[in-house]
């Protein structure tokens, strides 16, 4: 549980940081975001959450877990037919959307530093542990389905139904 814990705090102070440095720019410069984008960015977090809340529901379901964040088995239905780290897409997009909510460089500067953190985690960290501990048959997932990237009819689709 200590590995999780620390992911966890480091992702919030990656967050954290981003979004100080965003908002002091907005502040100095004035560039806060119009209502459209506000209305966006709402619609975006609520779209990234049930996302977020789909993977999680489907991990907890199929994968076993042995601790929370953590499987004992590999998931390669639902959502995770879509893409291989959902979880992470949906950290990804609940983070731009929420720094829309503030201005234009808070959305720059808080989506840029979360994606290139998201990137690199997963090739540092979450692929080659996936790969260690699920051997051959990640090999096989990971080259049928991408690793972030995947097809948002997809995506629409298995959010609805892990909602049901």
């Amino acid at each position: 549980m200590e590995k999780v814990k620390r992911r966890f705090f480091i992702w919030l102070g990656v967050l954290l940081t981003a979004l100080l440095i965003g908002t002091y720019l907005d502040s100095m410069v004035g560039t806060w975001s119009p209502i459209y984008l506000r209305v966006l960015a709402v619609l975006g977090m609520t779209f990234s959450f049930l996302l977020l809340r789909v993977s999680g529901r489907t991990l907890k379901t199929l994968g076993e877990p042995e601790e929370w964040g953590w499987t004992t088995k590999l998931v390669t239905e639902g959502l995770y037919s879509c893409v291989r780290h959902p979880h992470h897409l949906g950290i990804g997009l609940f983070v731009t959307f929420l720094s829309m909510l503030v201005g234009l460089f808070t959305t720059l500067v808080t989506a840029l530093l979360m994606w290139i953190s998201i990137y690199l985690f997963l090739v540092r960290v979450e692929e080659p542990e996936a790969l260690e501990k699920f051997g051959q048959e990640y090999q096989r997932y990971r080259e049928r389905v991408p690793m972030l990237l995947g097809n948002p009819i997809c995506l629409v689709r298995e959010v609805i139904n892990g909602l049901r």
